[in-house]
């Protein structure tokens, strides 16, 4: 063999090496933790927004007077979201891009709207807590000295018009409108008026008084406006177009992971035939044949031993992260992304057959003072008893989810009636009153549950994500009601007009 002959050959096997080393390494370069960690972040910032949004409502209706709760969250999602930020670059295409651009502008417009309404939620709040015992006040020194001062007429006049003012401003809390902003100027002109007949100190509790009438007037709307414009960034829907993004760019990797294999197994046929060919032409004679014949066997029976070790592995391995992906690792259950994909498969097949699917959403009450007294590892044992227990009492058909923390999902096929989900509501309650130890230590843990439900062609069309969203605000008003039962969303479909009865059981 001439140089220039062997050195194209020493070339070529370079090359053949080098193809074989990218198929290979194309084969395995996938990072699957941070794939893991940009789906938890996503997880982890849906559960924050919907705090979020509960905190909102909490401070709406008064349950927060600091404002702390709708500040604290605030700090880990600009983390996450920067996190998720740095993550676009494992995604191909501008979808996911957008997709979070989306999330961005949702976010940050929510952050401002929330400034808003706690500034103007914090006058509001003030004046209406400051006019009832103000006006009692004012009422009370009108029957005193101030009154017999003044003429009956104009006392009974003033008296009428604080009783009026403060029944229209509590309508216009609950309910504002124009009409009766309308009455509430006139009513305020009428104390003006009067106000003129009664000492400095009375008239200067009544522009007090009149001042914190007219914060409402002013207060009360904008403040709706904000709660409304709060809704309309739909952040939750943003959070599930990312991670509806995120999964396809992922499901392509894997994809593109898989046509590699096959390459790189065509691509070993190749080599297996160049290397036949050559040991035929280095063959002279029979004895050199018959050498080289056993060797290539021995090649190619290691050869094939190889592939299948290697493909027992990539398999044993796709299972494996199969199951992580689609199930919670504490209990088995199955996960928040599964269950939606679960939802959604069930809810066409209830549009197909005009069936109905039950959703149940609880979380457990008591268990935070379990793990607050006896640590995390007693927590545990109480969710994975909590799973196998209520999972036994379930049909193979239904499913049963964890969301994280102590929030699980119940999903229900082919519910006949609305007395079925009840009976299934109360026997969860039952099997988780029923723990009462863990560790050899005592707890006390019952549940609070939410129902919804979706029948046929019209259930379908709600949606997963409203079909969930709706057991949890149900879940919260057994909550408020006590605690340690289950409540009916007011927006349950079932095959029959659901009984017009409070939805509390």
């Amino acid at each position: 063999m001439t140089p220039r002959r062997r050195t194209a050959v020493i070339v070529l096997l370079i090359l053949l090496v080098l193809v074989l080393g990218f198929l290979f390494n194309r084969t395995t370069a996938v990072d699957l933790d941070a794939q893991n960690r940009v789906t938890l972040n996503l997880r982890e910032l849906a559960k924050l927004d919907a705090g979020w949004n509960v905190n909102i409502l909490r401070a709406r209706i008064g349950l927060d007077n600091d404002y702390q709760a709708l500040a604290r969250p605030l700090p880990r999602i600009h983390q996450l979201t920067d996190s998720l930020r740095d993550s676009l670059g494992m995604t191909r295409g501008p979808t996911a891009t957008q997709a979070y651009q989306q999330l961005s502008a949702a976010l940050s417009e929510k952050e401002r709207l929330v400034e808003q309404f706690k500034a103007g939620n914090a006058v509001l709040r003030e004046a209406l807590v400051y006019m009832p015992p103000a006006i009692t006040d004012l009422k009370t020194e009108l029957n005193g000295i101030e009154g017999a001062l003044v003429p009956a007429r104009t006392v009974l006049a003033l008296d009428s018009a604080l009783n009026a003012l403060l029944t229209d401003i509590l309508r216009f809390n609950l309910s504002p409108d124009v009409a009766q902003a309308n009455r509430i100027e006139t009513t305020l002109g009428t104390i003006l008026i009067q106000k003129s007949a009664f000492s400095p100190a009375v008239g200067e509790r009544i522009d007090q008084l009149i001042g914190r009438a007219r914060a409402v007037l002013r207060y009360r709307p904008l403040e709706n406006a904000i709660e409304i414009a709060i809704g309309r960034t739909a952040t939750t829907e943003a959070i599930e177009r990312l991670s509806r993004a995120y999964d396809k760019a992922f499901d392509d990797v894997q994809a593109q992971k898989q046509r590699y294999r096959t390459w790189l197994f065509a691509y070993s046929g190749l080599l297996l035939l160049l290397l036949i060919g050559a040991a035929r032409r280095l063959v002279r004679t029979y004895r050199l044949l018959g050498v080289a014949n056993k060797r290539l066997q021995a090649s190619n029976e290691t050869l094939e031993v190889r592939v299948a070790e290697r493909t027992a592995e990539l398999e044993a391995q796709s299972a494996k992260l199969e199951q992580l992906a689609h199930h919670d690792g504490l209990t088995g259950l199955v996960n928040y992304g599964y269950l939606t994909r679960l939802l959604e498969h069930a809810l066409v097949r209830a549009s197909r057959r005009g069936s109905t699917v039950v959703v149940m959403f609880f979380d457990l009450d008591g268990f935070k003072a379990v793990n607050d007294t006896y640590g995390h590892g007693t927590g545990d044992l109480v969710l994975k008893e909590v799973a196998r227990r209520v999972q036994d009492k379930l049909r193979k058909e239904d499913s049963l989810a964890r969301l994280g923390g102590d929030e699980f999902v119940i999903l229900l096929e082919e519910v006949v009636s609305r007395e079925g989900a009840m009976r299934v509501a109360q026997l969860t309650l039952d099997q988780i009153c029923g723990i009462t130890e863990a560790a050899g230590h005592a707890v006390n843990i019952s549940a609070s549950i939410g129902i919804s439900s979706a029948h046929g062609r019209a259930g379908a069309a709600r949606g997963a994500a409203a079909l969930l969203a709706e057991a949890d605000q149900a879940m919260y008003r057994t909550k408020q009601a006590g605690k340690a039962g289950f409540s009916f969303s007011p927006q349950a479909q079932w095959a029959a007009a659901p009984e017009p009865a409070n939805t509390l059981q």
